[in-house]
């Protein structure tokens, strides 16, 4: 088993790339911290061929990991119209590489993966609903079962995958 330490975070587990689980967000900021819990949960779990990676943000020195990916999910918190529920949805290559910074999206992240290494690997965004970014807030109530909702699509995608 090796393991992965992004700057500033946690580490996170890994048993190979079968399955990459992308947490990100602000931590500091209540609900914007559910994607990196749900991807410290994902890494609790010790599942062989899975890994999770908290981040602040997506930047593009992801791209290499993504191509070694079967598959990939990225999660995140949202505020706009989810009324209380986690969304999944698929991602597609796709959008401006020129726009990857350290704001990226995973759109872009993946079309960058394709342009660079040529892969395309299947991936899905979980969105979990955010109902407040306070400095130093704790998760909401609709975030907390965003988070639950968020493990259980994964909990799907690892054993019967959606593609």
């Amino acid at each position: 088993m090796t393991t992965r330490r992004a700057p500033g975070h946690p580490v996170t587990r890994s048993r190979g790339h079968s399955v990459i689980v992308i947490g990100y967000g602000n931590e500091l900021r209540g609900d914007d911290a559910a994607g990196p819990l749900v991807a410290e949960a994902v890494a609790a779990w010790d599942l062989p061929g899975v890994t999770a990676i908290v981040l602040h943000q997506l930047v593009p020195e992801l791209a290499e990991t993504i191509a070694r990916a079967r598959r990939v999910v990225f999660v995140d918190a949202c505020a706009a119209g989810q009324a209380g529920r986690a969304r999944i949805r698929p991602v597609a290559p796709g959008g401006p590489l020129a726009a990857l910074g350290h704001t990226g999206d995973p759109a872009a992240l993946l079309a960058l993966a394709a342009a660079l290494y040529g892969a395309r690997p299947p991936a899905w965004l979980i969105t979990v609903p955010a109902a407040s970014f306070a400095l130093g807030a704790n998760l909401s109530a609709a975030a907390a079962r965003g988070v639950d909702e968020a493990l259980r699509k994964i909990r799907r995608i690892i054993a019967h995958p959606y593609d």
